[in-house]
């Protein structure tokens, strides 16, 4: 399965990159330097949508071409690490996004923002924790709902700041990023409660790393970049443990 594993993170890596030129193309590309506004029907906005389209068919498809008979049944073995350096990626992708946590705190005014980005701290531990929550029992299914109540309150409070923006592709890719985000941890959490769905996980992790690095180049402040960058990683890395742990012989029988 450490074949397939590669093939589905290296695929998921390499759309996000793609995405990550296409997008900043796009945003040098699309608003006049006069009124700052979005060129109505520019053929790149087109293409944009198109290709995050095929992102979430492509990656859906490959999830599913994956032999999932077996997927572990115990949440300890389907999240466990195979490698240590499995375990020094997860952490520093934690790191990367706690640090934009803490950024964040302290250059917001926002009590709103500040909120979030405590949450947003204490969700990076949880991600660094991830593999260990399973053996935690009732406490680590809670810490495992920490991430989903981060990405919604975080998506809620940018919405509201950007509500009343008439330029929607200022923010809207970026809310798309959370959202895949949002599933990502919400499918991992389903982990820790039993309620395990192999493809829907692995496309979920492998989604949210695509689209958190197609925003890297947005117009934004570094700590959202270094939010989405290593919540991107660590849920790559999740999904790419995901798929080497999928066990072969169960999966022939």
């Amino acid at each position: 399965m450490q074949k397939q594993a590669w093939l589905f993170s290296m695929t998921a890596t390499v759309l996000g990159a793609f995405g990550v030129l296409l997008r900043w193309l796009q945003c040098e590309t699309i608003f006049d330097a006069e009124t700052g506004l979005p060129v109505r029907g520019a053929f790149i906005s087109y293409l944009l949508v198109v290709v995050l389209i095929a992102f979430v068919a492509g990656l859906w498809w490959l999830a599913g071409k994956m032999n999932l008979d077996g997927a572990r049944e115990e949440p300890e073995d389907a999240l466990a690490l195979p490698c240590r350096e499995t375990g020094w990626a997860l952490t520093a992708a934690a790191v990367v996004a706690g640090g934009g946590a803490i950024l964040m705190f302290f250059t917001k005014n926002d009590m709103l923002l500040r909120i979030t980005a405590l949450l947003g701290l204490l969700s990076a531990a949880v991600l660094a924790m991830t593999p260990s929550l399973p053996r935690w029992g009732g406490f680590g299914a809670f810490l495992s709902v920490i991430p989903v109540v981060f990405f919604c309150l975080w998506m809620v409070v940018f919405y509201k700041q950007n509500s009343t923006n008439p330029i929607v592709w200022r923010y809207a890719v970026q809310i798309l990023a959370m959202a895949a985000c949002l599933l990502g941890v919400f499918q991992l959490s389903g982990y820790v409660f039993y309620r395990m769905k192999p493809r829907r996980a692995i496309f979920a992790c492998g989604l949210a790393l695509t689209f958190a690095l197609t925003v890297l180049m947005d117009e934004t402040g570094i700590a959202a970049r270094l939010m989405f960058a290593g919540w991107g990683v660590g849920l790559g890395v999740m999904s790419w443990v995901l798929v080497r742990n999928l066990d072969p012989e169960k999966a022939e029988q």
